[in-house]
């Protein structure tokens, strides 16, 4: 049977992956930091336990194994890991990667996380190991980033300009990054993964409406205004570059176009802002205290 190592494999995407392959009935090896974590997280899945600095942890990682799920946190050490990966794969002989990148992934980009994706893509390429390349568009899970406030306020706050965007269910991701591990004609494919349809934030505004029960309004903020928005998070400064870049592509109408790799590859349209918000009602809701209780 085919192995399959799943790296950031307790991320947002990759436990998704890790239960993807399994329902698939896959031979899954998990490469995390902590084992106990792991376990909470992932449940019954074998685990190699070791740190993308260390490449011996990495080789005893990869004995065995056939396909690699390449992703690693988003981070200034991102390509320095995920190379790694690669070059020990390649030493390794693995047949198969499929990297997590990202929609404007570009060695040349001025936003840190498109960069390092590009630069992470150009090694794999140059290192010959057949290869498939995910390029998903802004994740629908980014706004849980803003529920509390959204919770708090009744507001939905984003510099828009009004574009709308493909946004996509990290769960689609994850199915689509489990088939073209499991299945073959896919290798060489580079996959471009949206929602079925571009929605503004004003949509997604309405959509919370719907899911909550309570009235929710947009206010597209200027770029000014993010910025400060931004930079008042206490995020990494990379971070805090990056967030208000990505907008700044939004607003450029760079993730307007929706594709059909994922019905394609899925055999089922991909997950709208509907079913999103209803399942996530609740982050974006007040929650109530109960009588005699104090917050």
């Amino acid at each position: 049977m085919t192995r399959t190592l799943v790296t950031g494999a307790t991320g947002t995407v990759g436990a998704h992956v890790v239960r993807e392959l399994q329902s698939r009935a896959a031979d899954v090896r998990a490469f995390v930091r902590d084992p106990g974590a792991a376990v909470a997280v992932l449940g019954d899945v074998e685990v190699a336990v070791g740190d993308f600095d260390d490449p011996a942890s990495l080789r005893r990682a990869m004995k065995g194994v056939d396909r690699v799920y390449l992703c690693a946190a988003d981070g200034p050490r991102k390509v320095a890991h995920e190379s790694a990966v690669i070059d020990i794969a390649a030493e390794a002989g693995v047949e198969r990667i499929v990297k997590l990148s990202a929609m404007h992934a570009d060695p040349e980009s001025a936003l840190p996380a498109y960069r390092w994706h590009g630069e992470i893509e150009a090694h794999l390429i140059r290192s010959g190991i057949p290869a498939v390349i995910l390029r998903p568009a802004f994740f629908m899970t980014n706004l849980l980033m803003i529920a509390g406030g959204v919770a708090q306020t009744g507001m939905l706050y984003a510099p828009t300009a009004g574009r709308r965007v493909a946004m996509i269910d990290i769960r689609d991701v994850a199915a689509v990054a489990a088939i073209t591990l499991v299945t073959d004609g896919h290798v060489e494919q580079r996959y471009d993964l949206t929602g079925p349809s571009p929605i503004s934030f004003a949509d997604v505004a309405v959509a919370l409406t719907d899911a909550t029960g309570r009235p929710v309004g947009s206010v597209d903020l200027t770029e000014e205004q993010a910025r400060t928005r931004f930079e008042g998070a206490a995020l990494p400064d990379w971070l805090a570059a990056h967030l208000a870049g990505v907008f700044g592509v939004i607003r450029a109408g760079g993730f307007e176009r929706a594709t059909d790799d994922v019905r394609v590859i899925l055999g089922r349209p991909a997950r709208d802002i509907t079913a999103f918000t209803h399942e996530f009602a609740a982050a974006f809701t007040p929650q109530t205290v109960p009588a005699g209780r104090h917050p």
